[in-house]
């Protein structure tokens, strides 16, 4: 029976505590992406928050993955960049009333590629908005995936290389700080770099 639930069922182990690829998650997923459809723009963030707050301490899920569940239900399942930073208000709200960190969300962002793997074409200008909206700062973002401390969380490996051309612009620009604060040309700048990181004439 032990197979029953699929990983999600074994997931439970730690206290009871959901994973963000549970069955049971769907549900809520569900019922927060039908909130959002039904209010529109007229949703406030706080009480989108407030509903999220009640289906993580009903299901029991952390607060990263609180993140995750709002760029399902939010974004829906092909999230790119435009969709991530029409709905940022929320994401700015969902950070800030669950204290999240830079990783956290770089950690909600490798969840939703993991289900989600047709969104890895989307994923280096992803980056871009968590960056400009300062939900994970550069030195974070670099040590993440460069130096591999996000080694170990969702869609790591997929991330990592999904990421290259973002990263290789956001590590050039770090060692041009000193000489040029001018570092918000990535929209430009991405047009020069191949899916790969390499850049092209």
């Amino acid at each position: 029976d032990s197979d029953a639930g699929g990983k999600g069922q074994a997931s439970k182990k730690n206290g009871g505590v959901l994973d963000y690829d549970d069955e049971e998650l769907k549900s809520v997923i569900s019922m927060l992406a039908g909130l959002s459809n039904s209010k529109g723009s007229a949703l406030k963030t706080a009480d989108y928050v407030e509903e999220l707050t009640n289906h993580r301490l009903a299901k029991n899920f952390d607060q990263k993955t609180s993140l995750y569940i709002s760029m399902e239900a939010l974004c829906g399942n092909e999230m790119d960049a435009k969709a991530l930073q029409d709905k940022s208000k929320y994401f700015d709200k969902v950070n800030n009333s669950l204290k999240l960190s830079g990783p956290d969300v770089l950690w909600a962002l490798g969840a939703y590629l993991d289900m989600n793997p047709g969104t890895k074409k989307f994923f280096a200008q992803l980056l871009k908005v968590v960056y400009d909206e300062e939900w994970a700062e550069e030195k974070t973002i670099l040590e993440f995936y460069n130096d591999e401390e996000g080694e170990g969380t969702p869609a790591f490996v997929n991330a990592q290389q999904a990421a290259a051309p973002f990263l290789k612009w956001l590590a050039e620009a770090e060692e041009d700080d000193d000489d040029d604060d001018d570092d918000d040309d990535y929209d430009d700048d991405a047009d020069d770099y191949d899916t790969s990181g390499n850049k092209v004439l």
